[in-house]
């Protein structure tokens, strides 16, 4: 049967703007009203990105029940079908039950009478089940736990020139399996060992969309570094800096602080999207003001702080850098990073890291240990630098008293974060201290404080 002219419009529509066509879908099927929250609309901004393939590896961070697989599984399945019907997905969830649920209700969207009035996409006859199934055309969906066997598939079509599916990661670690080491483990290493792998080109795009459950769950172990790719954030607290609830029809400040005061480790993690332990809590994130590094002179002389180890095993402690002056009696933080690295790699790194910033530096100045010692003897015998073992009071103190003995120096405003991507991982620990698995950024900072602030040792230059 021939389209009506308002068919027409409306799947020109549809096709053109992936939040129409969520509207229209899900108020066909569910027979109410897609009420579209804002934070619905920097989902659907940054799966467009995804879908123009501006972002190849992404990860959206978001409270549970704030309609992130309805938005980033189900509807954008469908919709990708019709804008290319030979894409190819991978669907991974914590259980068996609940992807092959995701995947079914993508599969009926596209079977009901709405889209196929407007969209004639015939599925295969042994396309019946919810793990496979597959248009005509070859496109479709495998969907299977994310520990699960993953054979005979992969996402995305070869030497695609547009797009043509991506595999999708919802929630890939149950709750109650954050607080097991070995479960954890088991995820991070299954996404390198195997997930990583089940592309069909390298252009095919991985999308993780999770709330989080421990420092080192998925999300974590990526945006650390863990998998060695560079990784898209989308990061959507319950509440915003100023306490504005993300999502008032969800839940108001006023609930949200009821979650918070009933378990404040759950709300940190889940709610907030910075997990962190239970205990902490030494330094603020808002003592820490993050500033344009244009809003300071361009020809500073910068010190460099180094945490050494040597290491490429993420379960180890890195190496931590960190990058940072004195200007006008306040101290910037140009850069902390951190590394992991084995001991030859991390030598080469740390002068092409600083001749790649394009800074002037004064001296590296390295944590007096064992691995701080080869750092010190192998950068004097290779390179120019100026490098030493840092000599100071704090090296004899417990972490807990190096950071007490500077809090009042960023408690009062006088530390300063250059703008950059490494302000949340930076501040993230920062918020755990001294519970969290690592602490390289709080040892450094000290360090820096005390040499520029405590002892004046930075003279300015200009």
């Amino acid at each position: 049967m021939a389209l009506t002219n308002e068919e027409k419009v409306l799947k020109v529509k549809c096709e053109n703007d992936f939040l129409f066509f969520c509207r229209y879908m899900y108020k066909e099927i569910h027979r109410r009203n897609f009420i579209v929250a804002p934070h619905f609309v920097l989902i659907v901004e940054f799966l467009m990105r995804v879908f123009n393939g501006e972002v190849k590896r992404g990860i959206i961070n978001i409270p549970p029940r704030y309609g992130k697989t309805e938005l980033v599984i189900k509807l954008f399945i469908a919709w990708c079908l019709i804008k290319n019907n030979q894409s190819k997905f991978i669907h991974l969830s914590y259980s068996d039950d609940l992807a092959l649920d995701n995947s079914s209700q993508a599969k009926e969207y596209i079977e009901s009478d709405a889209f196929q009035r407007l969209w004639e996409m015939k599925l295969k006859k042994d396309a019946q089940g919810k793990k496979k199934w597959f248009n005509e055309q070859g496109g479709g969906v495998y969907a299977t736990a994310s520990g699960g066997a993953i054979t005979g598939f992969g996402a995305g079509v070869p030497e695609s020139k547009e797009f043509s599916g991506a595999i999708l990661i919802d929630d890939p670690l149950k709750p109650d399996d954050a607080f097991s080491e070995v479960k954890r483990k088991a995820v991070n290493e299954r996404y390198n060992n195997t997930i990583r792998s089940r592309v069909n080109d390298r252009e095919t795009p991985i999308i993780i969309v999770m709330q989080r459950l421990h420092e080192d769950d998925l999300s974590g172990f990526l945006l650390n570094g863990g998998s060695g790719e560079e990784w898209e954030h989308l990061c959507l607290p319950a509440l915003d800096k100023d306490n504005n609830a993300l999502w008032n029809d969800k839940h108001t400040f006023e609930e949200l602080e009821q979650i918070r005061q009933a378990n404040r480790y759950t709300f940190a993690g889940q709610y907030m999207q910075t997990p962190s332990p239970d205990e902490g809590g030494e330094w603020k994130k808002e003592w820490f003001e993050i500033v344009d590094s244009k809003s300071i002179p361009s020809n500073l002389i910068w010190n460099v702080y180094i945490d050494g180890a040597y290491t490429k095993d993420t379960k180890n402690d890195p190496t931590g850098i960190q990058i940072s002056c004195k200007h006008n009696n306040e101290y910037y933080i140009y850069s902390s990073i951190d590394k992991y690295l084995e001991l030859p790699e991390l030598i080469r790194f740390i002068p092409e890291h600083l001749k790649a910033l394009g800074i002037r530096t004064r001296i590296i100045k390295v944590e007096p240990k064992a691995s701080g010692k080869s750092i010190v003897q192998l950068i004097k015998e290779q390179t120019r630098l100026n490098i030493a073992e840092i000599k100071s009071d704090f090296v004899n103190m417990s972490k807990i008293e190096r950071a007490r003995m500077a809090s009042s120096y960023i408690e009062g405003g006088r530390v300063k974060l250059i703008k950059g991507s490494w302000n949340e991982p930076f501040l993230n620990q920062i918020a755990m201290f001294p519970n969290a698995k690592h602490d390289e950024h709080i040892d450094l900072t000290c360090y820096g404080i005390e040499d520029n602030l405590m002892n004046n040792f930075n003279i300015e230059l200009r």
